[in-house]
């Protein structure tokens, strides 16, 4: 696999990553979690960080700041998981 197809499916999946996490919050109706709103600012920003590294970094600052922006968006996208599978379940409680 080349250099530029992991570009691009790492952009491909951070793109993913942080639309999903802003329609979730977005597609609420009622009372938005504080933890909902922090995972999503996590991934966005972590999107912005290794985006940015990736078109204007470069030597091993641009490589830590790099690391960091990714740990930040996976830290959101499991902070988003764990939201989604506490209110399925929660939902799930409801109904039985």
């Amino acid at each position: 696999m080349s250099d530029l197809t992991f570009l691009m499916l790492l952009f491909l999946g951070l793109t993913l990553g942080a639309v999903l996490s802003i329609y979730h919050v977005m597609r609420q109706k009622r009372r938005r979690s504080v933890l909902l709103l922090i995972g999503t600012l996590l991934v966005v920003s972590g999107y912005v960080l290794v985006i940015g590294n990736l078109a204007f970094g470069y030597g091993w600052g641009a490589l830590w700041w790099g690391l960091v922006g990714l740990s930040m968006n996976v830290l959101g996208l499991i902070i988003h998981l764990l939201v989604w599978i506490y209110y399925l379940s929660k939902e799930k409680r409801v109904r039985s």
